[in-house]
Order: C-alpha cells, then structure tokens, then sequence
C-alpha cells in the first residue's frame, strides 16, 4: 500500500480532525475521525478514537470482522474512560470510517457521515452511506444522492461515535478484494462537500501517487470553499 494523509483547519481555528494508519506484520489499519462537540470535546474525541484502535491493531495485527470489532471496543473503553474523568467531554462524539486490510482484501467500518470510496480502474466501485437526515431521506427515495451535498439539513448526523455500542457501526457484509491499480479515499464532510465524485475519478486518472491525488482534489477544494469552511481530511491508498 502506498498511503498519503491531508488534515487541515480550512476556515475555523481549530483542528477537530484526526487521522492515522499504521501497517505490521503483514497488515494494515487506516483510520479517520471527524470529532463534534465543541473544540476540546471534539479534537479529544477524533484523537483518542485513532489512537486506541491504532494501539489495539498494533498490540494484535490481523484481519478479521472481530478483530475489527476488538479495535473499535479498545476505542470505546477509553473514549467512555475519558468521558469519567472529564465531565466537559459528556457530550463529545465523533464520525469514524476505517479500513483493515491484508494487502489482498480490504474491509471497512464506518458510523457517521464521513466517507469511503473504493475505485478500481479509475472508477467509483462501492461507498459508504451517511448516517445523516439527507442520507437517511436518500436512501427512502425523497431526495437525489446530488442533493445530499447541498442539503440544509446535511450536518445533522442521525448516528455518531459517542461511547455507545460497537453494532452502531455499519461494517461492509463482506472483505473486498483489492487489486493492483486499485484506490481507497476516506474523507470527512468537509472534504467530499467540495469535491464531486466524478472529479475524484477524474483526479485519480492522473495522479501516479496519493499525495498528488490529494493535492488535486485539495486545489478544487479551495478554489469551492466559502470563509469559515469547515476542517477537511483525507486517507488517500493506492493498492
């Protein structure tokens, strides 16, 4: 895997994004969250979330569905830790989108509306669904996938980490295969609201390396985004 990682401020202050990966023994964990909850809480939250799976990947490298799942109860304790002792982070919570992978297959988890995509030859092969109200009223069919991106109501998020069960994640029903060629993009809201999947696509063509796919999309990104943008990340991987 070749990996490249973009996490900025844009228009606010302060930074409530958090991402990371780390590849042992012959597998890899790619993660990002997207913290809520007010500065503290929120940066606390997207933290300590990739931190701890990353700890519990490193601590027992696999790829299993329970594996997985292990990692994602590693985070929970110690988000559900924090939240004891610091009554200011009660309200804290997080989107999260990760990917454990043995550089043949691939498989993903996510809770929230940050994203991923999967390409193969250049093109859109499968995605995550938001778990927000534009997503939930595109999936019953009141609203066009397009309109999501610019929906009014497309922040407010129907699930989030928050210390709760682990079966609140949506977990792929089955490993993906990956082949040579193939791509994997997670991002948060504030990256994929600016940038439209065909030029993801498009981008991807022409980019020989992650890190110039990134700064292609980053580039429309900016050219879009209005002052006081939200924080934007992205996990770019090339199988």
């Amino acid at each position: 895997m070749k990996t490249a990682i973009l996490s900025k401020a844009g228009g606010r202050k302060h930074n409530e994004d958090y991402c990371s990966y780390l590849e042992k023994s012959g597998y890899g964990c790619y993660i990002l969250a997207d913290g809520l909850g007010g500065h503290r809480g929120g940066a606390y939250a997207s933290r300590i979330i990739v931190e701890s799976v990353l700890e519990a990947f490193s601590a027992n490298p696999g790829f299993t569905r329970e594996l997985l799942k292990n990692y994602l109860e590693n985070a929970r304790n110690s988000f559900l830790d924090a939240q004891n002792q610091d009554g200011s982070l009660k309200n804290m919570k997080a989107t999260v989108v990760i990917v454990l992978s043995d550089f043949q297959k691939g498989y993903w988890a996510h809770i929230g509306d940050s994203r991923l995509y999967f390409f193969r030859e250049g093109k859109l092969q499968a995605q995550t669904s938001d778990h927000s109200v534009p997503g939930h009223m595109f999936k019953i069919g009141d609203i066009s996938y397009e309109q999501i991106r610019f929906h009014e109501d497309r922040n407010r998020l129907t699930r989030a980490f928050d210390g709760g069960e682990i079966s609140r994640f949506e977990f792929a029903t089955k490993a993906a295969s990956l082949n040579g060629g193939d791509a994997i993009l997670l991002c948060t809201d504030g990256f994929w609201e600016y940038v439209l999947e065909k030029e993801m696509q498009s981008d991807l063509v022409r980019a020989n390396n992650p890190e110039t796919w990134l700064i292609m999309m980053e580039k429309r990104l900016l050219s879009r985004a209005e002052k006081g943008h939200d924080n934007y990340s992205a996990v770019a991987i090339y199988c």
